[in-house]
């Protein structure tokens, strides 16, 4: 996030134990592989103490999954997974602790043309990881308020609480139009104040400006056309090409005059083969390559 904020892939060799950083900087060549039929292993979990534990069996999961259960019950953000703000239900006393002493800000954002509502401890971070377009702070508070208040401006407004990686995927080569993400916003803002009270919103004559966030994705936002998937599937993954940008977990290479983008969560727990070079890729056959 320092000095400015940059997309990266963390990373073990196989001859090291040491966590390593690859920075996926705009013009960067890069190429990424994953072997047929290579399966997944589980990350671990997170220590009350923030740091990352590995799985004690290594076990192999689903690739629909990123930890094993016995992980996953030890997580130690499990909690604010399905926390609405209605009672406290904590994975330990540590994140109860945690949670009723750290402040919590409450935002809305825009993500791919939808609304959306949150709440986060680290907003910005939180938008660049959802590859958010624009968002502003509307209020701040500790425990089970933040949450709460969350849910019900999500309710109230009918504002999603998430959006699909399939919709991400769909606005790539989209232009942002701030004007337009402007007038929702501050509708979705008039409604907020004038129909729900609340101790921890901020006065509406205190709000800071929206902040928007395209140029931090490099050059995503200035593309004219929708890039290729490319899904990793049995038969493995491999994407090449000069670093276009990253937005949100997407990331976005160009190969000769094609646009491709995968979904990184796709690597996590994975043998993967990367190379700081590239490769000519096939571009478009068909329409039917969209789908």
């Amino acid at each position: 996030m320092k000095p400015k904020p940059i997309a990266y892939i963390l990373y073990i060799t196989k001859d090291s134990k040491h966590e390593q950083i690859l920075d996926l900087v705009p013009g960067k060549q890069l190429t990424i592989k994953i072997a047929p039929n290579e399966p997944k292993f589980c990350i671990g979990f997170n220590s009350p103490q923030g740091e990352r534990m590995p799985c004690p069996s290594v076990e192999i999961i689903p690739q629909n999954k990123v930890q094993c259960q016995n992980c996953s019950l030890n997580e130690f953000y499990l909690c604010r997974a399905y926390c609405q703000g209605d009672f406290c239900h904590p994975s330990s006393e540590e994140a109860r602790e945690y949670c009723w002493k750290t402040s919590a800000s409450i935002y809305l954002t825009s993500i791919s043309g939808k609304m959306k509502v949150g709440s986060s401890t680290s907003p910005l971070r939180r938008w660049i990881d959802q590859g958010s377009d624009a968002g502003i702070v509307i209020g701040q508070g500790v425990g089970l308020d933040p949450r709460a208040l969350e849910y019900q401006i999500g309710t109230k407004l009918s504002l999603t609480m998430a959006v699909r990686i399939s919709q991400k995927i769909n606005y790539l080569g989209k232009s942002i139009d701030r004007k337009h993400i402007s007038e929702q916003m501050s509708a979705a803002i008039e409604e907020v104040y004038s129909s729900i009270k609340s101790e921890i919103l901020f006065p509406r004559d205190k709000l800071e400006e929206i902040t928007f966030l395209d140029e931090i994705y490099g050059d995503i936002s200035k593309i004219q056309m929708r890039p290729l998937l490319k899904k990793r599937s049995s038969e493995g993954l491999e994407i090449s090409g000069s670093i276009v940008g990253v937005k949100g977990s997407i990331l976005v290479l160009k190969n000769l005059e094609t646009y491709f983008a995968t979904n990184l969560n796709d690597l996590i727990g994975s043998h993967v083969l990367i190379t700081e070079e590239s490769i000519d890729m096939k571009g478009q056959k068909s329409l039917f390559d969209f789908v």
